[in-house]
């Protein structure tokens, strides 16, 4: 065979060859439309798609209800794709347990509750907390995130410690600063997908995105002291307060999914009262980070509501919220309560009056139904009156109706008005309430 046959062979095989490799590689690009039930994301890999995540409720004293929840909690929840449902801490144990197999992850919320071992606030957590290790132990994953309070709450859950024991004084109240990162952080499941500019900002003072509210911690330290808690969780990083006392700031369990965060990732985004709050895009990044981490750990779990209708009685939407700020803003200039809250559960006897448990009677001035008997009197009165008059007297008769009919129309006005003073009334007194109770609170939410 000729040299140039041979060569033109050879070309004529080496383009075969780029052809086929090029088809391959379209064939690797263009992939195969996707039906609609295996659209979206990974349908196998989730346990649920639509989390529901209980939130505990707080004590509430000298307030519109027996217990709330800030809603911050609420949207930072919604942020990561779950839904939240109000757990009331002095809930019957049955009820508690029936709410619990129907969530997929708890959520222990910032405050200014006293973690006495014996209260009724902590009591309840243990249990939830007791229920989530058995579902954990038993392969159905239960994600538990504490903040502020909550974080504190983890730590005594674990180690049964009091918490005169477990916190010292800290001066963090209103602290936007920064976290100091341990050996442990790179690899956690907290932090360890964060993008590398939010860890870097995270530590460095010039960005303070980390919003501190408290007045107690745990030093680094009480994890030797206390050996125990080493065993549950493992810190992930620490902070320091104004005057340099070290404290551990965000931390997540060695063999549970739980996370805790002594400072506040819900308040960037959502809450807008307290001027120390950080709101750059950096400070609602790191929210949304750790709003994601939290639901896809719940997205593993299966618990189930036991119907439709009790999944959506379950929801907090059933309870309408409270724009909270719009009670404060005209009296401080720096109110620091939360901008919206969840009031639950009225109690049985509430206050007279608006300013004092001693106060005033505030409420109605007679029996329920005074009303109603006295223009019943008033209308038999008329009656007889009516019948005495001549009945062929026609005219007089017009008079009487429209006079009748006048003074009708003036009691009709007068209730309304009535009811419209109850109204303010009451919502008087509710705003009052509200007021008082934040003013003992604060900030702490």
């Amino acid at each position: 065979m000729a040299r140039s046959a041979v060569v033109g062979l050879v070309a004529l095989l080496a383009a075969l060859a780029v052809a086929q490799g090029a088809r391959q590689g379209i064939e690797r690009v263009v992939a195969k439309p996707q039906s609609r039930a295996s659209a979206g994301a990974e349908p196998t890999k989730y346990k649920n798609t639509k989390p529901l995540i209980g939130v505990l409720t707080q004590p509430c004293h000298d307030c519109p209800g027996k217990s709330y929840i800030a809603a911050g909690y609420v949207k930072w929840i919604e942020m990561g794709g779950g839904r939240a449902v109000p757990v009331r801490f002095y809930a019957s144990d049955s009820e508690l347990r029936r709410l619990f197999k129907s969530l997929n992850g708890l959520v222990f919320p910032g405050g200014l509750t006293w973690l006495w071992l014996d209260s009724p606030y902590v009591i309840a957590a243990r249990k939830l907390f007791n229920w989530a290790l058995e579902a954990n132990d038993a392969g159905d994953s239960f994600p538990i995130h504490g903040t502020c309070l909550g974080f504190q709450l983890l730590h005594i859950l674990a180690s049964n410690v009091s918490r005169n024991d477990l916190l010292v004084d800290t001066d963090s109240v209103a602290h936007p600063t920064t976290l100091i990162w341990q050996q442990a952080a790179n690899t956690s499941r907290l932090f360890g997908g964060l993008p590398v500019d939010l860890y870097d900002k995270l530590a460095d003072p010039q960005y303070n995105i980390a919003l501190q509210n408290h007045m107690y911690g745990i030093p680094p330290s009480y994890y030797e002291r206390f050996p125990v808690l080493g065993q549950w969780y493992k810190p992930l990083s620490t902070t320091k307060d104004r005057n340099g006392l070290e404290y551990v700031s965000t931390m997540e369990g060695v063999k549970y999914p739980f996370f805790g965060t002594q400072w506040h990732p819900e308040k960037p985004p959502f809450e807008f009262g307290m001027e120390e709050v950080p709101h750059s895009l950096d400070a609602i990044r790191v929210s949304q980070h750790l709003s994601n981490v939290f639901m896809e750990a719940a997205r593993q779990s299966s618990h189930t509501p036991e119907s439709k209708e009790e999944e959506l009685a379950m929801e907090i939407y059933s309870t309408a919220p409270i724009f909270s700020a719009r009670f404060e803003v005209m009296d401080e200039e720096n109110y620091d309560g939360p901008d919206i809250t969840y009031y639950f559960d009225t109690p049985d006897k509430p206050p007279h009056g608006p300013d004092d448990d001693e106060g005033e009677d505030s409420g109605p001035k007679h029996d329920e139904d005074g009303e109603r008997l006295e223009e019943e009197e008033q209308e038999h009165h008329k009656h007889e009156e009516h019948e005495e008059h001549d009945d062929d007297d026609e005219e007089e008769e017009e008079h009487h109706k429209d006079r009748h009919e006048h003074e009708e129309h003036e009691k009709k006005h007068d209730k309304d008005d009535d009811d419209d003073e109850e109204e303010e009334e009451e919502e008087d007194r509710k705003m009052a309430l509200h007021k008082r109770f934040w003013s003992t609170q604060k900030g702490f939410f």
